[in-house]
């Protein structure tokens, strides 16, 4: 995959009558990847987004019999800085308190209490140590991909990860989606992986649930490869796989399936 001079490639659109029934089709392509790779090479590498849109999806994951968690190593995308670690809000703890108990032990995360960019360099050289086989992910409203904002988001960023400062549109979710009560107790900037990072992985399983959603999927789908909608880039990915429930699919014109 060129990401200086990307090819860009149609994804599978899976589109579903309910929230529930895109989540369980989602997690049932993840738990796929991670199962052939612990088949292929003994072990799975996996990256989960942390946001209401990932529960259902990851409850449903948890609950298949046919994963070893004990031979999975998971990241999470992103985090905030100056947060707790223990806070509810904080995507690390999120996803712990999501992920199933056996998954625990092989789960790192991000550092939200260290300085970003020291503990942006030192997370990417974990999460680059071996290839990912599948990322877990939705989009923003705004189309971010993980915190990689509208307008700054690139295929060829040279870094893996680093610290960034978060639009309002994207702070104004988390309010919206109920993890804060204010935008003043939304903090102001994360630790991301870039846009290249996430999308190394050997495959893309992206999870968008709900009609806010609906603008930035039709452009992230439909729209042209653009760092306006971080998740138009991810048209340069050869196997994406995206599933939608009725209301984020709103506005789609294109193929899907059922």
């Amino acid at each position: 995959m060129s990401l200086t001079d990307p090819e860009l490639h149609r994804p599978a659109v899976h589109v579903h009558a309910t929230a529930d029934a895109a989540a369980r089709a989602a997690a049932a392509r993840a738990a796929e990847a991670i199962v052939t790779a612990i088949e292929a090479r003994g072990a799975a590498r996996a990256l989960f987004a942390s946001a209401p849109s990932q529960e259902a999806m990851l409850a449903w994951l948890g609950d298949d019999p046919r994963i070893d968690w004990a031979r999975v190593r998971s990241f999470h995308l992103d985090e905030y800085v100056g947060i707790a670690a223990s806070a509810p809000q904080a995507f690390g703890q999120w996803l712990a308190d999501r992920l199933p108990a056996a998954a625990l032990p092989g789960f790192s995360r991000i550092s939200a209490d260290s300085q970003g960019e020291a503990e942006a360099q030192r997370y990417s050289a974990l999460v680059t140590a071996d290839q990912i086989d599948v990322t877990c992910m939705g989009i923003g409203v705004n189309g971010h991909v993980a915190f990689n904002e509208p307008g700054v988001s690139s295929l060829t960023d040279p870094e893996k990860a680093r610290q960034v400062g978060l639009d309002l549109a994207s702070r104004q979710q988390q309010v919206d989606e109920g993890l804060f009560s204010t935008l003043a107790d939304v903090p102001t900037s994360a630790i991301t992986l870039t846009v290249p990072s996430v999308i190394s992985a050997r495959s893309l399983v992206v999870t968008v649930l709900g009609e806010q959603k609906a603008p930035a999927v039709v452009r992230a789908l439909e729209g042209p490869l653009s760092s306006d909608c971080p998740g138009s880039l991810l048209q340069a990915h050869p196997n994406v796989a995206w599933f939608l429930d009725e209301a984020a699919a709103a506005r789609l014109t294109g193929d899907r399936t059922g």
